[in-house]
């Protein structure tokens, strides 16, 4: 998959909306674009885009030569955000860009979305956030740059924050992997399965991996 640095694509409740990085120049957005449209053909193919790059303009040819570009691949140029429509709505590519009432939260990144379960064997490793839309048997492995998120039972490894984020966290409805490292820290799942009452996150605080429900109550830290 390419690597996006400079272009986000982001589906919120009123659309699509491709953000490019303002600091830099056109060329370099357009030849991004170009070569994740190449590999996105078919999931972007008829869609309708908006397209916000900060309070960077454009001239009429680059905006032309943009038009041309999402035309080749059936893709809509649907407009431009301006700069307020974008903070109102607390999303932001850069989050230096946003304004200080913005309301905090995870910041959203590059996301590889995994549609199926994870069988022993299987192994997926991206730079970016991780979420699989099923669950992860014992003997799969998932190593993500960001954050780990699955929707059913994770049972086999996650590391999550590869690079060194320790503000990374991996999160399951049912968390019980064999093994879980966030960053440089390493845990190890408890020997017996335990009831759960809802979905449970893993997060590095005071220098330890802890292990809560996502109702922010801390309930176990059964990792060792």
């Amino acid at each position: 998959m390419t690597r996006m640095e400079h272009i986000a694509l982001k589906g919120t409740r009123d659309g699509l909306i491709l953000y490019f990085d303002p600091g830099v120049e056109f060329s370099v957005v357009l030849e991004e674009l170009t070569r994740y449209l190449r590999e996105s053909t078919e999931f972007l193919r008829g869609a309708s885009v908006r397209c916000f790059a900060g309070e960077k303009g454009y001239s009429d040819e680059e905006l032309r030569a943009l038009s041309e570009l999402l035309g080749e691949y059936r893709v809509e140029l649907a407009g431009w955000l301006k700069p307020e429509e974008v903070y109102a709505g607390a999303v932001v590519l850069n989050p230096k860009e946003s304004p200080p009432w913005q309301e905090e939260g995870m910041a959203e990144g590059s996301c590889l979305f995994v549609d199926r379960t994870l069988r022993s064997g299987h192994s997926v490793q991206y730079e970016g956030n991780v979420v699989v839309l099923g669950d992860v048997n014992p003997g799969a492995e998932i190593v993500a740059g960001g954050n780990i998120v699955v929707l059913g039972t994770l049972r086999g490894v996650a590391h999550a924050g590869a690079a060194g984020d320790r503000g990374a966290s991996v999160s399951a409805g049912h968390l019980m992997p064999t093994q879980l490292r966030i960053a440089d820290l390493v845990a190890r799942g408890p020997d017996e399965e335990t009831e759960t009452v809802g979905p449970e996150i893993a997060r590095i605080k005071n220098g330890q991996l802890f292990v809560e429900r996502l109702t922010g109550t801390m309930w176990r830290s059964s990792l060792r």
